[in-house]
């Protein structure tokens, strides 16, 4: 399938359904804590040691072609890699799949929705799961109405708004781009590449957004789930 290729680095939504199946920043009414609160930050004080581990072991995940962690292999996909980021903490986000039906986004979003831990923010926290919506015609109506279909996985958050997450790029696998919700059409490159990497696929029909920020859908505090 063709993509936009707007930079020298795109950021791409999973295609695989079982990891990947509105308007720009305006999710659906059910999703919590809308709108964003005022001023929000989190503090490295308040991080946990299992966030810790999540950020940095994600962070050792950029471009491996292969997704092993304490000896289990996890999919090529969106899903596939923050289960992977997460076990480095010894967290099996996947747990409780079995309960729900949809591809792995939409599992994971559940199961986060279910225990409470889906949450708005403009300053999110190392280890936060990220949903996006209408990265790509999921589909195939020709429309913008493709919800849940890619995830990531929080690395840094600054007091300026940028983001950086770690998700899965179909072409280049495990990659670390920014966001920045404070600034959602900001398309400019920043000291760091991109402030708003490019998110949704050439080609894909409707109005939706093209950027991480304006396709943006939720947080989920993933490693609050109570797991084995």
């Amino acid at each position: 399938m063709m993509i936009r290729v707007i930079s020298p680095v795109v950021t791409l939504c999973c295609l695989v359904m079982l990891g990947c199946a509105s308007m720009p920043g305006t999710p659906p009414e059910a999703d919590p804590a809308y709108p964003f609160p005022a001023r929000d930050t989190w503090s490295p004080a308040m991080q946990s040691e299992a966030q810790r581990l999540i950020a940095t072991g994600g962070a050792s995940l950029v471009g491996k072609k292969t997704l092993v962690v304490n000896g289990v292999t996890y999919p090529n996909d969106c899903t596939g890699l923050v289960r992977a980021a997460y076990a480095f903490a010894s967290i099996d986000i996947a747990y409780h799949f079995g309960r729900y039906s949809g591809n792995g986004v939409l599992r994971l979003y559940k199961t986060l929705k279910a225990e409470g831990l889906l949450y708005a923010t403009h300053y999110p926290a190392p280890g936060d799961l990220v949903f996006w919506d209408n990265t790509y015609d999921a589909n195939g109506n020709g429309r913008a109405d493709d919800e849940l279909t890619h995830v990531g996985v929080v690395l840094s958050s600054e007091p300026d708004g940028s983001i950086r997450y770690l998700h899965y790029h179909i072409r280049l696998g495990p990659v670390v781009e920014a966001m920045n919700l404070t600034r959602p059409d900001d398309e400019s490159d920043g000291p760091g590449g991109r402030v708003n990497a490019f998110m949704r696929m050439r080609g894909s029909p409707g109005t939706a957004g093209d950027n991480a920020a304006q396709l943006f859908r939720v947080f989920g505090k993933g490693y609050e789930l109570p797991t084995p």
